[in-house]
Parts: C-alpha cells; sequence; structure tokens
C-alpha cells in the first residue's frame, strides 16, 4: 500500500513542478518546438506549437510573428498581416515583422503599404532593402 501512495505523491509531485513553470518558460519552449518543425518544413505542425505559446502569453512578438510567417506561407496574406500587426504592436521596433508585411501589401498589390513598412523596416536596422525602397516614392 505504500508503493501506492509513494507512485501517487510522485505523480502528483510532477504535475506541480510542470505547473509552476514560468508562462514565459512555456512559451519560449513552445517556440523552440515551433521552430524545430518549420526547419523541418512542418509549417501546419510549426504553428500548432507556436499556437500553443500563446495561451501562455498572448502577445508574444516572436510567436505572432512566426504564425505570421505560417499563413504567408499558405498565401493567407490577411491574416499574415494580422498577425504581423499584432507582433508590431507588441514589439514596435521588430523590423523582421514590418519586412514581411511589407511582403504581405506588395503581394496584395499595395504598393503604398509595402513602401510603408518597408521604409520603416530599414530605419529599423534591416539590411538589404534598398532594391525594394528604391521603387517607393
Amino acid at each position: 500500500m505504500s508503493k501506492v501512495y509513494s507512485l501517487v505523491g510522485v505523480f502528483i509531485l510532477s504535475i506541480l513542478m510542470v505547473a509552476c513553470i514560468p508562462a514565459e518558460e512555456k512559451a519560449e519552449d513552445y517556440y523552440e518546438l515551433g521552430r524545430e518543425k518549420a526547419y523541418q518544413n512542418d509549417i501546419k505542425g510549426a504553428q500548432i506549437e507556436f499556437e500553443k505559446g500563446l495561451e501562455y502569453m498572448p502577445k508574444h512578438a516572436r510567436l505572432l510573428y512566426e504564425i505570421g510567417n505560417c499563413y504567408m506561407n499558405y498565401r493567407d496574406y490577411h491574416t499574415a498581416i494580422e498577425k504581423y500587426t499584432l507582433a508590431i504592436e507588441s514589439d514596435p521596433n521588430y523590423a523582421d515583422a514590418y519586412y514581411n508585411r511589407g511582403l504581405c501589401w506588395f503581394y496584395l498589390s499595395d504598393r503604398e503599404k509595402s513602401c510603408y513598412d518597408w521604409k520603416k523596416a530599414d530605419a529599423l536596422g534591416r539590411p538589404s532593402l534598398q532594391d525594394k525602397i528604391k521603387h517607393c516614392k
């Protein structure tokens, strides 16, 4: 009988330890899992992991950015723009989010908005934008 109580105690202790992991650490763990899946070209699997991370930190800029990348891969540019915009709201200096949102606007034939985002990304230090910006007014 004492073995049963010991096993139950160990089980409860492990649950309590997992529950005590800070939300930021859990979000980062899901971010890393999502990146691994993205590198394996498992875009849907990556998106699932990134969205799990948002359950712990709904305004995590890098998770939102990566979800935007998933939608850009699906060519769902409107949803990608929404995700990049949320990432930018969470981190106004997120140059890559501006750059990718600019790509989405470009694919949707909105040159004015794409130029705005590319110029902002350039101002924030995103490299290699001169070829895109030179066509902007």
